[in-house]
């Protein structure tokens, strides 16, 4: 198989070449193929990278590195060079947020520092961007230092909360509005499942506030009064085996906005 794949890098500009990089981008999150293809594959993209001059293969290249490379103490240099490439191609919008967050947490397991990310991070890439990536990249045990990063830090600390917040949010609405229930389907608008038979039968809120109460209140994405609400649901509809159609279900809706506009309490944190 590498044999093959090197063949298909022989030469830029043909569809041979554009051929591995597709195909690139469908192995590069599969442990078993990467495996497969073995040391001798990922010595030879190493070897390939600085041939490559296109941004956004050589971002794919480099992800896919971090995916397959072995780690150890007499490779961290090597590991900090590819991070400050990877940086670059993050900079020059070269790759996609979901990638950027599972190539960032590769580079944790090869010796990055959480706090280097942040500092390059910040010093490289524009700050809208910087934030949604902080948002989406576990920050618990990194400290700011005063000024910027530490604002940067909080901003995204507090944007993560919020999605976790209207993601829960968004389930319970599947659970509680009629309309959300019958829509969900086809709206513009994402509630993060299709209908609520997911919600529902799989997710939520089984196991949900048994094992995250604290951590919610704690990191205040909810209130004492909203998981109250929640947890009134889950009693109704588990315990009691209340259809999501029975009025003390749809009461919970009044009970969780509390007359309130719905978008400023999904958007809003408890104090």
């Amino acid at each position: 198989m590498n044999e093959a794949l090197k063949y298909l890098t022989k030469d830029k500009d043909t569809i041979e070449y554009l051929t591995f990089f597709v195909l690139l981008e469908k192995i590069k999150y599969i442990p078993p193929i990467l495996e497969y293809c073995g040391d001798d594959f990922v010595e030879y993209m190493i070897e390939l990278l600085p041939r490559i001059d296109d941004k956004y293969d050589r971002a794919s290249l480099i992800e896919t590195i971090v995916q397959s490379y072995y780690w150890d103490e007499n490779s961290v240099g090597y590991s900090d060079e590819l991070f400050n490439e990877y940086i670059r191609c993050i900079r020059d919008h070269a790759t996609n947020l979901d990638d950027i967050i599972s190539c960032l947490n590769g580079f944790v397991h090869a010796g990055v520092r959480k706090q280097e990310i942040v500092i390059q991070l910040i010093k490289h890439v524009d700050k809208e961007k910087t934030i949604t990536i902080l948002s989406r990249f576990e920050l618990d045990d990194v400290t700011g230092s005063p000024g910027n990063e530490s604002k940067l830090l909080t901003e995204a600390k507090e944007i993560s909360s919020i999605r976790w917040r209207s993601g829960i949010i968004a389930q319970f609405l599947l659970l509680v509005h009629p309309q959300v229930r019958k829509y969900a389907g086809i709206s513009q608008i994402t509630f993060l499942y299709d209908t609520y038979h997911g919600v529902y039968a799989d997710c939520w809120p089984r196991g949900l506030l048994p094992n995250q109460k604290e951590l919610l209140l704690n990191s205040k994405v909810l209130s004492a009064r909203e998981i109250s609400v929640l947890e009134t649901l889950e009693e109704l509809i588990n315990s009691q085996e209340k259809d999501l159609d029975s009025p003390e279900v749809k009461q919970l809706y009044d009970a969780f906005f509390a007359g309130k506009d719905p978008l400023d309490v999904i958007f809003t944190l408890p104090k």
